[in-house]
Parts: structure tokens; C-alpha cells; sequence
């Protein structure tokens, strides 16, 4: 396969939606500046006329295709619809009915069951937490989202049936798989990266049906302008850029590595390696600058199970459709024999992913975005789309130090060294507090959310973890099978270490110690969310730690997280300390947003800078 040396379009209806790019491009950028919106347009306006009186001045033709670019960008910022605000998206009621009906009559666990709808609905919210988890550090949660694959699976699977059926008149298949699939995108709701693969099959096959060949730079040209005009959010978002980019680098990125090793050969496996290194090369930048984590053993992953998605996905859309024809009053005898193939692949590829995952995810996450990485890889992605354009691109050395180049940076860019983790790290929410003191997380409140308890990007887990509240319960057991945490200590109520006595589950009661009495010898932090029907008890705990305290230098802290209605009373509180009973010894911080530099600089702990 030969590179792809046309970075722009070739069509005129390409470099109309050129122009659409370019205007919504720039309108992303300055949405949020005041008047940008008309002040682009006069840009636009501007080079209109300033390109229709220089060309006639300087004795040269004007170009029609930039003429188109500019029209187009003009025509987008009056007419599209840019005020549109997100809304969630959610499955067709009727088609997530259905796919329950069926599946509940199938022979699948419930396990499997979960994973069959994330699968076919391309869901992440249908799958298991601790799986999605795992999925996300593999590198294949895009096979658990509404992606390209999907759609390219199911549209592929048509064509190759209807083509069977209908020999003669191919076009039948054609309108039947496109009509199908856009039920199958409308189902959906529509996500981004569903719609640009249904654009991207849409053009390919009808200009096909006119004998017509549209080019890679038309395509995702076109693709993009759609997008932004009709969904003018989600252009440019983090699904859009994944999308895209991933879909660049198979067109632009993928025929330079075939070109650059083994050009002759068209092997399966050769195929598939450099599918799965384009890819990732150009998703890297986005993923490490949005989330600052990577899965290095996801290319591995990828390389093997993306194939077997192809085959068992097919598979799971034949088995529904066949299940949905059996009559009710043979489902029982029926349906076990219809899943078995589905079965089979399926259990194949949870036992391969599992024991993939387990020995070669390689996630790395960074404390904060490497630029540096990001840099690169998108030096080594301008290398690899304008390498087509270089003269010199026949010399067999430079084809070969460029092709080890992308498997340069990934080895490099998972030994990156990154920076050291601070000692004092803390998450506030609405009913909740937390503290990670180096390996020992303190959470402080009720549970609302399990982000409250998982370790922020680039942060180890933690070896130990201190809670009070019941609500916790569930989501730090999650945490304990997750990251194999043994020392979990509960400082709860009498009734509910009374409570738990009666299971035998891996937590360590705490009866007499008060959650943050004993962070550190040298200091105590509390905290008190200012419920009147506490305030005895919480006076009486301070007293408690004050008295316990034998360290001369020792420091405690009481960290006043009230309710944003109750901000006043909380300043009251440090005003009339001495009133309320509470010893100089104890200094009374606000929780804010920037709560942790007091905290900080009170303590005055070398660990903790």
C-alpha cells in the first residue's frame, strides 16, 4: 500500500467543508471570549473580499476551491446552530427493551450477559465497574463504547450477507446495510464516533455505487464538517479528537509503516501490528494530555483481541436476530443451541483478556501532563504524514530508523520519569473529605462517590485506608479486591462495629481512636461538617486528643467542612474558639478550594512540601 501524499482535499464539495472545519475550528477555540463570534466573521468577510480584489491586481485567476473555503466559512457562522448545549445521550428505550428480552433468554451468567450488552450497545455504563477499570488500563474501553468498530462490524457483516442474496443487483444490499445502520446509529442516540464511521461508510459506499472513488483527506474533511455543524459540542471534543485521530493514523500513518517494513508483504499479522501502532501513536497525545495515563501493554492487547471483537460481534448480532424469530413456546429448547457459538467466543475472549490484562497492561499514569511526550509524539506524527512528500523516501536506512522510531518513544515514554508524588494529598466533595498522608488514605464523612476514594493520576494506591462512615463500606471493599489493600481500619459508631463483628469481612474495628487523632506524632487532624446534634461530642473529642497528645511540639488541626450555607457560622466558630472551649493548641482551618496550602504551611512538616 502505497502513502497517502494528499493531505487536502480533492473534491469541491471537499474544500467547501474545508471551510467549515476551519471557522468551527477557530470558534472552538475563542467560544468563551466575547464578541469572538463576530469578530471572526469579519475576519472571513474581510479575506472574501481582500481574495476576490488581489488576484484581478496582480494579473492571476482566481482559485474556485478557495473561494468555496471562504463561502462555506461565512455560511457556518450564520447559519449554523451554535448554542446547542450537551445533553446526555441515551439508548432508544425500545432497543435496550429488546436487547434485555433476549438476553435474559439466553444461556449467558450474568456477567457474561453485562459484557453482551456493553458490547453491543457500545456502553460503558452496562459493563461491571471493576471490569470497566480493567478495560480502561488495557488500552480496550474503546471496544466497550460506541466506536467506529462497532458500526464497521455491522455494516460489513450486511454487505457481506446481502451480497450473498443479491448477486445481481448489489445495490439492494447497499441501501439495506446503510438503512440498517443508521436505525443501528439512531438507536444509540447518535454518539460521535458512531456518526463519523457511518458518514465514512456512507460516502465510501455510494460513491462506489457510482463507480467513483472518494479520497482519505474528502473523507474525514467531510465527516468533520458535519459534525460541526449539526453537533457543534461534541466537535473537537475528547471523542472526537480520539476518534479522528485514531482513523488519521490508519490513513495517513499506517501506509508510511507499510512502506517502511516489508512493503511486499500483505500478511495478516503484519496488517494488524501496524493497525493497532498507527492507532495508538496518534491517540497518545490526546489521551496522556486529557487523563495522563496510557497503556503501554494496550498495543499488545489490542493486536490480539480487536480481531477476535471482529469475529465475536458478528456473531452476537446473528444470535439476537436468530433468538428474536424463534417462536415463544420453543425459546427454551431453542435458544442454548443458538448461543452456542457466541458462547464459545465469548468465553475465549473474557479468559484471554483477563490473563492478558493481569500480566501485560504496562498503565503508567503521570502526577501531572508530560508535555514533553506530547510533544513528541506529535513531532513523530508530522514525521510520519509529510515522509510521503520527501524525496529521499526510497533510502532503506531512513526507512528503517524511521520505522523503529514509534517503538523507540513507547519503550522510552513508559520508563518517563515521573515526578514524586507529594506527601499530603486531599479531595473534598459535598458530604466528604479525604487526606492522603504518603501510603495512608483518611476518609472523612459519607461515601457519596467512589472518585472520593480512588487515587488521583499518577498516585500509587494506598497501602492503608481509615474511614468512618457505613456508606464508605462498599466502595473501599472494591478498592481492597482492586488493589489487594490489606490494612483497612473502620472508626465508626459502637452499633456498627457491633454490626460488623457478625461478618467476617477484612476490616479492622477501631473502638476507642478517633478517626485522625493519630495521623502523625506530631500532629492530629479532625474534621467536623458542623451538625448541631454533634457538637458535644466533637467538643469532648478534641479534649480527648488534646489530653492523649505527649509530644511538646505537637500540633492539631480541626478542618471545618460546613455546608456553603453555613459559611458564616464556620468563621463564627474560629472567632469565638476560646469560647466554644477548644484549646489554642488546635488551629481551625476553612474547607475551601485552596484549603491544603494553609494546611500546609500550618504544619510546617518537611514530608509534606
Amino acid at each position: 500500500m502505497k502513502p497517502e501524499i494528499y493531505l487536502l482535499p480533492r473534491s469541491d464539495f471537499g474544500w467547501f467543508c474545508l471551510g467549515i472545519c476551519n471557522s468551527a475550528f477557530f470558534l472552538k477555540l475563542g467560544c468563551q471570549i466575547p464578541g469572538f463570534h463576530s469578530f471572526l466573521l469579519l475576519i472571513f468577510l474581510s479575506l472574501f473580499f481582500l481574495y476576490s480584489l488581489l488576484p484581478q491586481m496582480a494579473t492571476h485567476r482566481n482559485d474556485n476551491r478557495i473561494y468555496l473555503c471562504l463561502i462555506s466559512s461565512l455560511l457556518f457562522l450564520l447559519i449554523a446552530n451554535l448554542q446547542v448545549s450537551p445533553s446526555p445521550r441515551t439508548i432508544n428505550p425500545s432497543f435496550r427493551s429488546y436487547l434485555e428480552s433476549q438476553i435474559k433468554k439466553s444461556p449467558l451468567s450474568k456477567f457474561e450477559s453485562r459484557i453482551v450488552m456493553g458490547l453491543v450497545t457500545g456502553s460503558t455504563k452496562e459493563i461491571p465497574g471493576s471490569f470497566k477499570e480493567m478495560a480502561k488500563e488495557s488500552g480496550i474501553l474503546h471496544l466497550f463504547a460506541a466506536s467506529g468498530l462497532h458500526l464497521g462490524i455491522f455494516i460489513g457483516s450486511l454487505q457481506f450477507i446481502g451480497n450473498l442474496c443479491f448477486t445481481k443487483n448489489k445495490w439492494i444490499s447497499l441501501i439495506l446495510s446503510l438503512g440498517l445502520g443508521f436505525i443501528y446509529l439512531a438507536a444509540l442516540d447518535f454518539p460521535v464516533s458512531f456518526l463519523r464511521a457511518y458518514l465514512f461508510v456512507f460516502l465510501s459506499l455510494t460513491a462506489s455505487l457510482f463507480y467513483r472513488k472518494i479520497g482519505p483527506a474528502d473523507l474525514l474533511v467531510i465527516s468533520s464538517a458535519c459534525v460541526a455543524f449539526f453537533l457543534f459540542y461534541d466537535f473537537l471534543s475528547i471523542g472526537f479528537l480520539l476518534s479522528f485521530g485514531a482513523v488519521f493514523g490508519i490513513f495517513f500513518i499506517k501506509p508510511c509503516f507499510d512502506f517502511c517494513f516489508l512493503p511486499k508483504s500483505k500478511s495478516f499479522l503484519k496488517e494488524n501490528l501496524h493497525l493497532t501502532l498507527a492507532c495508538s501513536l496518534c491517540s497518545f497525545p490526546v489521551l496522556v494530555y486529557y487523563f495522563r495515563s496510557f497503556s503501554f501493554g494496550g498495543i499488545g492487547i489490542n493486536f490480539l483481541l480487536v480481531p477476535l471483537a471482529g469475529i465475536l460481534l458478528p456473531t452476537l448480532y446473528l444470535s439476537l436476530f436468530l433468538q428474536s424469530l424463534v417462536p415463544t413456546f420453543l425459546v427454551e429448547s431453542i435458544s442454548s443451541w443458538i448461543w452456542v457459538p457466541a458462547s464459545f467466543e465469548l468465553s475465549l475472549f473474557l479468559k484471554l483478556f483477563s490473563w492478558i490484562s493481569f500480566h501485560a497492561r504496562g498503565y503508567q499514569t503521570w502526577a501531572t501532563v508530560p508535555t514533553g511526550l506530547c510533544l513528541v509524539s506529535i513531532f513523530l506524527i508530522f514525521c510520519f504524514t509529510f515522509y510521503p512528500k520527501l524525496k529521499m523516501k526510497h533510502i532503506p536506512i531512513l526507512k528503517f530508523s524511521l520505522y523503529l522510531l514509534p517503538c523507540l518513544f513507547f519503550v522510552l515514554s513508559y520508563f518517563f520519569p515521573r515526578e514524586k508524588i507529594p506527601g499530603l494529598e486531599t479531595k473534598s466533595g459535598k458530604r466528604n473529605l479525604s487526606l492522603r498522608l504518603e501510603d495512608h488514605l483518611y476518609v472523612f464523612g459519607k461515601c457519596d462517590s467512589k472518585k472520593i476514594l480512588e487515587p488521583s493520576p499518577g498516585s500509587p494506591p494506598p497501602k492503608k485506608i481509615s474511614f468512618e462512615s457505613e456508606t464508605c463500606l462498599q466502595g473501599i471493599l472494591s478498592q481492597m479486591s482492586k488493589y489487594q489493600i490489606t490494612d483497612v481500619y473502620w472508626h465508626g459508631s459502637k452499633q456498627e462495629l457491633d454490626w460488623i463483628s457478625h461478618f467476617q469481612l477484612p476490616i479492622k474495628p477501631v473502638r476507642t481512636e478517633i478517626l485522625g487523632a493519630s495521623m502523625n506524632p506530631g500532629f492530629s487532624i479532625l474534621r467536623f461538617d458542623g451538625n448541631p446534634k454533634e457538637v458535644d461530642q466533637f467538643l469532648k473529642q478534641t479534649k480527648l486528643v488534646n489530653q492523649s497528645q505527649k509530644d511538646p511540639n505537637w500540633k492539631g488541626v480541626l478542618l471545618l467542612d460546613f455546608p456553603p450555607w453555613k459559611k458564616k457560622e464556620a468563621k463564627e466558630w474560629i472567632q469565638y474558639q476560646k469560647l466554644l472551649g477548644i484549646s489554642t493548641a488546635w488551629k481551625m482551618i476553612l474547607v475551601e478550594d485552596s484549603f491544603e496550602i494553609p494546611l500546609r504551611h500550618h504544619l510546617q512538616y518537611p514530608d509534606l512540601l
